[in-house]
């Protein structure tokens, strides 16, 4: 026990000192539901058959030249969420780097796939492949999501565009192993195709690797800030290397396969899981190799502990935040709890109320603090996310209201933190 303790207590000093979360492999579903197609802006003109010989024109190519990233990734960023102390992810196009941040402390980076930049035109229509410039917002995410391919998909290949509802344009997990859907039919999606990763390589979404496109789904929620920088002044380059292409092998009838990790984590029992969760979060090898990978499986233990009722699950995933100290990894993991809540706020109650008390105070505070952070908002405005306001307590049951209790306590302390009027 008291070895144990030692490499807990080691973890969570390192990680505090290094500030930089790692990123590593994850995984992701999506409802069947038909939506929007994800891809560039496009003014499309009503729909025809291309001839079989339509290719792409490329107008715009773009560099796919190695920079040196800069010792301070966030200084030219302008966010309203980083600059008072929220989170926010930001993207930026000349290094072609995703970062999550709190405040101005990077909390874990990764290398993305954005927009070519090259043009298509054809008779149906015009599309511009760009990722572009700006301040987004999410507007909706999920797990292993199917994509709706575009007209341009069809066009590029010289094949017949298929009616809008067909069958023929749905591919299974086709955004990886999950999506972050920021407006203008732009997503932040996961990749079979990692190689390629930190070029401009896309049709104008932003291409993260499976695992990071996994973790990032839990970091975030609807409405959080994506920043997106650089990539003004692009010099000439040559279109970007091909390889076979994932919605190739789905049109033969195969989708792309899941992360093997996430699948061997699903297949372990809920101490096992647990175990494995320490092991990432608190060995200092680990730490030192910057590979940990605790988002994996915390993110299997959430969807457990939500989706499937597993107590166990839930109130461990929940106790762990009490043993974080402080730093980037606390800060991260905090989201992984609103995430939680989010997509089960009753059945976080619940849980939190068989915690002990100064755990549940903890995770209540954690809970609170990362909500309103990923709330990019006035906070006094009615539509701010106050965890309180997911469940009002004449939902919860008596036994979990001690729970609401301790919820509507942090948010109390929160608002006079950051200068509100306690209710």
């Amino acid at each position: 026990m008291h070895s144990i303790e030692f490499l807990r207590r080691a973890g969570v000093m390192a990680l505090a000192a290094a500030g930089l979360a790692a990123a590593t492999p994850q995984l992701d579903a999506q409802s069947s539901r038909t939506r929007p197609s994800i891809g560039p802006r496009t003014q499309a003109r009503p729909p025809a058959r291309p001839p079989a010989d339509a290719r792409p024109s490329q107008t715009r190519p773009v560099a796919q030249a190695q920079r040196t990233q800069p010792s301070n990734p966030l200084a030219r960023v302008r966010s309203a969420s980083l600059a008072r102390g929220g989170y926010a992810v930001v993207v930026d196009l000349d290094y072609n780097r995703l970062y999550f941040a709190r405040g101005r402390r990077v909390l874990w980076s990764a290398p993305v796939g954005t927009g070519t930049g090259m043009r298509l035109e054809h008779g149906t229509g015009e599309w511009d492949f760009a990722t572009p410039n700006g301040t987004f917002n999410v507007t909706y995410k999920e797990i292993e999501p199917d994509w709706i391919a575009p007209d341009w998909y069809f066009i590029e290949k010289g094949l017949r565009v298929p009616a809008r509802n067909s069958d023929a344009r749905r591919f299974p997990r086709g955004l990886g192993s999950a999506a972050v859907f920021i407006g203008q039919g732009l997503a932040i999606h996961g990749t079979d195709k990692p190689e390629l990763l930190g070029q401009r390589v896309s049709h104008g979404c932003i291409r993260l690797a499976n695992a990071d496109a996994l973790r990032l789904f839990h970091n975030v929620q609807a409405g959080t800030e994506i920043v997106i920088v650089g990539g003004r002044n692009p010099q000439p380059a040559e279109r970007p290397a091909q390889t076979a292409s994932t919605a190739s092998r789905r049109r033969e009838g195969e989708p792309p396969p899941r992360d093997p990790f996430i699948v061997e984590l699903e297949g372990e029992n809920t101490p096992a899981l647990l175990d494995r969760l320490d092991d990432e979060l608190f060995s200092t090898s680990a730490v030192s190799s910057a590979r940990s990978r605790w988002h994996q499986v915390a993110s299997v233990l959430l969807l457990r502990g939500v989706k499937e009722d597993d107590d166990e699950a839930l109130a461990g995933l929940l106790s762990r935040q009490a043993e974080l100290g402080s730093g980037a990894l606390r800060d991260e993991y905090a989201t992984f709890l609103s995430d939680a809540y989010i997509q089960g706020a009753l059945r976080v109650l619940d849980v939190m109320a068989g915690l002990d008390r100064d755990t549940r105070q903890v995770v209540a505070e954690a809970i609170v603090a990362s909500s309103i952070g990923l709330y990019p908002g006035d906070p006094n405005s009615v539509s701010a996310p106050w965890p309180t306001r997911r469940a009002p307590r004449t939902a919860v049951r008596r036994t979990a209201q001690r729970a609401w209790d301790t919820l509507q306590s942090a948010e109390d302390d929160h608002r006079e933190r950051i200068g509100l009027a306690v209710r």
